[in-house]
C-alpha cells in the first residue's frame, strides 16, 4: 500500500480576481492554515473548523449533473429551523467555529429566514458565512437584506457565460434574470460602500466548457470579484470496491448538519449512511470526537476507505481517485 494521499481543495479552483480563500485577516489566515494542516496531519481538534448547515434540502432547478436531481425521490424535503441553526451557531462560537455554509443539497434562497441565520452567525463572530446558490432568487430585497446581514461571500453557479449553454446545463433558470440578480448585487454594494458579501461565480466544468474556458474566465472576472470551476463528478453511476490510498480531507476539517438535524461527517454522505445522530440528541463536539467518526477517519487513513457505505462509489472519492490515476498515466 503506498502513503495515504490527502489533498485539500484539489475540486476547488481560483482562475481570476481576488482568492476568497485568502485574507490580510490574522484570524482568517490561521483558519485557513488549519484547514490545510490539520488533514494533512491527521489532526482534528477539539472541535470542527467550519460546519456546512442544511438550509433547505429543496431545489427550485433540476440541473442534470446535480446529485439533488439524481435522488430527488430519495431525499425528504424540508426546512430547518431557526431553533436548530441557533443552536448549532452558539455551539460553535463557544468551540472556537470559524464558519458555517448555509447549504448541502438544496438551494438555500428558498428559505424565508436565510438572512436570519447569517445576521446571528455574524453577532455571533462567525468569520466565514457563505453559502452556494443558482441566483435565480437572488432579488434587490434578499440582496440588501443579505448585505445587512453581514454574508462574508456568496457562491453562484453559472455553466459557461452564454444563454445557450448556461440555460441548458441549468433546465429552469433564466441567464437574463441571473445575470441581472449578480450585477444588481454588485452595483448595490457599490452603492452602499461596502465590499460584502464576496461573489464567487463558478462552474461545474465539463468538457464542453473547455473549449471556451479563456472568453469564460474573461467575461466573469469582470462582472464577479472571483470566478471559478469545480471538477466535474460522475453522478450517474456508482462505481464500488474501489481501493486506492486516498483519505478525504473533509473528516479532518469539518462536518455536516441536514436540515432535520441529523449530523453527518461530510457534506456527501447524501443517503445519510454514517450519520452520528440528531443535534437535538447528540453535541457537534460529542459527535466530532466520538468513536464512530475515529472509526471513520481510520478507514481513510488506512486506506480501506471504500469498506465504509457511504464512501463505496462517493463520487467526490471517485472522481478525485479518477484524477490521480490519469496523473499516474502521464
Amino acid at each position: 500500500m503506498r502513503n495515504i494521499i490527502i489533498e485539500v481543495n484539489s475540486n476547488f479552483h481560483h482562475i481570476a480576481g481576488e482568492d476568497l480563500s485568502d485574507k490580510a485577516d490574522n484570524r482568517f489566515r490561521e483558519y485557513r492554515k488549519k484547514w490545510e494542516e490539520w488533514p494533512k496531519n491527521f489532526h482534528t481538534g477539539e472541535f470542527p473548523l467550519f460546519i456546512d448547515v442544511e438550509a433547505t434540502s429543496a431545489c427550485n432547478l433540476k440541473c442534470p449533473f446535480c446529485a439533488t436531481t439524481f435522488m430527488e425521490k430519495r431525499i425528504k424535503k424540508g426546512f430547518i429551523s431557526f431553533d436548530i441553526v441557533k443552536g448549532i451557531i452558539d455551539e460553535g462560537a463557544e468551540n472556537g467555529l470559524y464558519g458555517i455554509k448555509l447549504n448541502i443539497r438544496g438551494e438555500p434562497l428558498l428559505h424565508p429566514q436565510i438572512h436570519d441565520f447569517v445576521e446571528y452567525a455574524k453577532k455571533r463572530g462567525l468569520i466565514d458565512v457563505y453559502f452556494n446558490t443558482n441566483a435565480m432568487l437572488l432579488t434587490e430585497e434578499i440582496s440588501r437584506k443579505l448585505v445587512d446581514a453581514g454574508l462574508d461571500r456568496i457562491s453562484i453557479s453559472f455553466e459557461g457565460f452564454t444563454k445557450d449553454v448556461y440555460e441548458e446545463c441549468r433546465p429552469g433558470a433564466s441567464y437574463e434574470k441571473v445575470l441581472a440578480n449578480i450585477e444588481n448585487l454588485q452595483t448595490l454594494k457599490r452603492k452602499l460602500g461596502v465590499d460584502h458579501p464576496k461573489v464567487r461565480v463558478q462552474a461545474v466544468m465539463m468538457k464542453d466548457l473547455w473549449p471556451t474556458f479563456d472568453e469564460y474566465k474573461k467575461f466573469w472576472s469582470e462582472r464577479a470579484d472571483e470566478a471559478g470551476f469545480l471538477d466535474f463528478k460522475e453522478m450517474k453511476r456508482k462505481r464500488t470496491g474501489i481501493r486506492y490510498p486516498w483519505a478525504c480531507p473533509q473528516i479532518w476539517q469539518r462536518m455536516a448538519v441536514w436540515w432535520d438535524g441529523t449530523v453527518l461527517p461530510c457534506n456527501h454522505d447524501d443517503d445519510g449512511l454514517l450519520a452520528l445522530g440528531n443535534i437535538q440528541k447528540v453535541s457537534i463536539k460529542k459527535a466530532w470526537n466520538s468513536r464512530k467518526l475515529q472509526e471513520i477517519r481510520n478507514s481513510h487513513k488506512n486506506g480501506i476507505a471504500h469498506e465504509l457505505s457511504a464512501c463505496n462509489g462517493c463520487y467526490l472519492r471517485d472522481s478525485e481517485i479518477l484524477k490521480l490515476v490519469d496523473k499516474d498515466k502521464l
